[in-house]
């Protein structure tokens, strides 16, 4: 083929599908990176618009549709979070999937102090961790404009839809680990009610401790908050209050640190007479003595999966409706390391296989 230049015409979609042997359509889907067809069939659209000199005129296609072709991505105090490994994790995997569907991912303004004085000019936001008391969170889930959360949302906040870690299959399979190991008090501590996060963990506690006759002892922590000498001074009177808890569960590995320190302070031996596990798990819980169990939240994949559902949304020629309050889920693998290895002393179910440190 002979590459097509300005003065001979601008090359269309339908030349592209025409040189290729397919229909417009299937043209579409192949150059965008969608669709169900062979591997072969997408690269002989793909060869064909490479030798066409086929360049899609982005800026016309918007014009005709309305779309930006951009997608926004939110997140409380969004230049601090890149400080962490998941928000970093989390929009590597945001940029992989849109650039596979040829979208930008534009990172929204996060002051949560004050509201927005323009709409950002976007086809639809993801909000990871919609946590209530964010302002500029609340703003976007009000838009006229598709919303994916990445994780679950607070009841007071707007309904929309949701990608989560399956925080529920990993915590339930923590908990009857700890329970073949013979605890029967465990202690809980996880961001306030303003996190669906949190939320999340205090309901699958108290639903295992109702099973089984006994009550959890419950602390609010505040969503973000990385200073362990702040979750030591929250958690230490508490833990010195009830020493009969026997797991201890702390949703982020700040506080799991902090726990570690008190109840070593108040002359327990995690992983002997108290086990201990973290919700998110982190490099340094295996440098502790003993290793951490912990719960491996997905921050990549949670990214691909937010964004390929929100262009799943926008491409859905009902509108967002039908997909409003539904929710999908990414596997969030369970870590299980010494700290909740051993049965604690006194009556105890079988052993339990443990993850190594590699």
């Amino acid at each position: 083929m002979t590459p097509r230049g300005r003065g001979a015409g601008a090359v269309t979609l339908k030349d592209v599908a025409a040189a290729a042997g397919v229909s417009v359509a299937t043209a579409s889907q192949a150059l965008a990176g969608v669709g169900r067809m062979t591997e072969a069939t997408r690269q002989r659209v793909q060869q064909a618009a490479e030798d066409l000199g086929y360049l899609a005129n982005a800026l016309a296609r918007g014009l005709r549709t309305g779309r930006t072709q951009a997608l926004g991505v939110h997140h409380q105090s969004a230049a601090q979070s890149l400080a962490t490994s998941y928000f970093r994790d989390f929009l590597a995997g945001a940029i992989e999937a849109a650039h596979r569907h040829d979208h930008d991912i534009v990172v929204l303004s996060s002051d949560t102090s004050r509201p927005r004085t323009t709409a950002p000019h976007v086809d639809g936001v993801v909000v990871v961790d919609p946590i209530a008391d964010d302002l500029r969170a609340r703003e976007l889930m009000e838009l006229p404009v598709p919303v994916v959360a990445g994780e679950h949302v607070p009841p007071e906040m707007p309904a929309c839809t949701v990608v989560a870690a399956d925080h529920a299959t990993a915590v339930r399979s923590l908990l009857d680990v700890a329970a073949a190991h013979g605890a029967r008090r465990p202690f809980l501590a996880a961001p306030d009610r303003h996190s669906g996060w949190g939320n999340l963990l205090r309901d699958l506690v108290r639903a295992w401790a109702t099973e089984r006759g006994t009550t959890p002892v419950l602390v609010d922590t505040r969503f973000g908050e990385r200073d362990v000498a702040r979750h030591r001074a929250l958690l230490e009177p508490v833990l010195r209050e009830h020493p009969e808890v026997d797991l201890v569960l702390c949703a982020s590995s700040f506080a799991t640190q902090a726990a570690l320190e008190v109840l070593r302070a108040t002359g327990r031996r995690p992983g002997v007479d108290v086990l201990v596990a973290a919700g998110a798990d982190d490099s340094g819980l295996l440098e502790e003595d003993p290793p951490v169990t912990a719960i491996e939240l997905p921050a990549h994949d949670l990214g691909v999966a937010c964004v390929e559902r929100l262009i799943e949304v926008l491409d859905d020629p009902r509108g967002p409706g039908p997909a409003l309050g539904t929710v999908r889920t990414v596997p969030a693998p369970l870590h299980l390391r010494a700290s909740t290895a051993r049965p604690l002393p006194g009556p105890a179910g079988a052993p339990v296989a443990v993850a190594g440190r590699a």
